[in-house]
C-alpha cells in the first residue's frame, strides 16, 4: 500500500473528516462500506474518531452540536499549510472568510476553516504530530478532491493566489475545469471546476471528496444497501468508473474505482459476492456537478 506519512507538500489535499448528527450511525455506515475501523481519541479532543483502514489513519468523524442550527452533516477538505496563520493572513486578503481559528488541535497540528470567496467551505492543516492520511489512492482512503465553483474565475484566482495552484485547463464541450499542480511541478494534487449554469441554484460552491473503492458499482449499491443514496450512477470517466453518493444522513462524497482497481471486490476491499437518481453534477472527469 502507498503508505504516506510525511508531510503534505502546501497546498495538497491532506485529511478529510466529515460532521455528522449521529456519530455512532457514521460509523456503521463508513465501517460497513470501507471496511474502517475506529479510534475513540481521548477526551480533550472533544468527540473527535479517527478512522482506520488497515491499521492505518484515513478520515476524521465528529459529531455536530445541537446547538448549532448552522452546522450540517457535511464532509470537509483540508489542504495542507506550513503555516496556518500566514495563509489566513493571504487567504483573507484575497477575500476568503473563517468561521474557525486558526487554532491550535492539541499537539497534533493547527487547524483553520472557512471559505473561498466562492462559498466553498474547506479547511488548512499545519501537520505537527499528525500529518494527515496515512493512505492515498488505497481502496477506502482519500484519492482526487476538487473545488466546485459558482464562481470559477474568482476561485482560479483565490486558489493560485493563496496556495500557489498552477492551474491547467481540461475542461472542454462548454464545461469548464482545470487540474491544480504545485510550484515544484508533479503530478497533480487537486480539480477546480465550475458548477454548470443548468445545475439547480441552490447548489452552492463546494469541496468534493473522492474515496478510492476497488469497484464503482459495488460501492454504490453498498451505500443504498447501507441506508445512503446514489446522487450520481456510476458512469465511466477517463480517470476511473466514478459515482457521487450521500451518506446515511446525507453527506455527500465521491467513489471513484482507479484504472487498475479489481471489479471483483466490494468498496471494503472484501469480496463482491459476500454484499450484497437525482441531479448530474461534474467532477474529475467532466461533465456537470452538483452538491452532490
Amino acid at each position: 500500500m502507498p503508505v504516506h506519512e510525511e508531510r503534505f507538500a502546501p497546498g495538497t489535499p491532506c485529511w478529510a473528516d466529515v460532521m455528522v448528527g449521529d456519530l455512532t450511525r457514521a460509523r456503521d455506515f463508513y465501517g460497513a462500506l470501507f471496511g474502517w475501523t475506529f479510534e475513540d481519541l481521548p477526551p480533550e479532543a472533544g468527540g473527535y474518531v479517527m478512522a482506520r483502514k488497515d491499521g492505518h489513519v484515513v478520515a476524521g468523524l465528529m459529531e455536530r452540536s445541537p446547538d448549532d442550527p448552522g452546522q450540517r452533516d457535511v464532509w470537509t477538505v483540508y489542504l495542507a499549510t506550513d503555516d496556518v496563520d500566514a495563509t489566513v493572513e493571504a487567504a483573507r486578503a484575497a477575500g476568503g472568510v473563517f468561521f474557525l481559528g486558526p487554532m491550535d488541535v492539541l499537539d497534533v497540528g493547527r487547524i483553520a476553516v472557512g471559505a473561498d470567496p466562492a462559498g466553498a467551505a474547506y479547511g488548512l492543516w499545519q501537520a505537527r504530530s499528525h500529518t494527515g492520511t496515512d493512505l492515498v489512492g488505497e481502496p477506502g482512503s482519500l484519492c482526487w478532491a476538487e473545488s466546485m465553483s459558482r464562481d470559477y474565475t474568482a476561485s482560479q484566482a483565490f486558489y493560485s493566489d493563496v496556495l500557489g495552484f498552477r492551474l491547467e485547463e481540461i475542461g472542454e464541450n462548454g464545461f469548464s475545469y482545470s487540474v491544480a499542480t504545485l510550484a515544484g511541478g508533479g503530478a497533480p494534487v487537486a480539480g477546480l471546476g465550475a458548477i454548470p449554469a443548468e445545475t439547480p441554484a441552490d447548489v452552492p460552491s463546494h469541496w468534493m471528496t473522492y474515496f478510492a473503492v476497488p469497484d464503482a458499482d459495488a460501492a454504490a449499491d453498498r451505500v443504498t444497501s447501507l441506508g445512503g443514496t446514489v446522487v450520481q450512477p456510476p458512469f465511466d470517466t477517463p480517470y476511473g468508473r466514478m459515482s457521487v453518493v450521500a451518506g446515511a444522513q446525507g453527506e455527500t462524497f465521491s467513489v471513484l474505482q482507479l484504472p487498475d482497481a479489481s471489479a471483483t471486490t466490494d468498496a471494503s476491499g472484501d469480496d463482491a459476492s459476500a454484499t450484497t437518481d437525482a441531479s448530474t453534477t461534474t467532477d474529475a472527469s467532466g461533465n456537470d456537478a452538483s452538491e452532490r
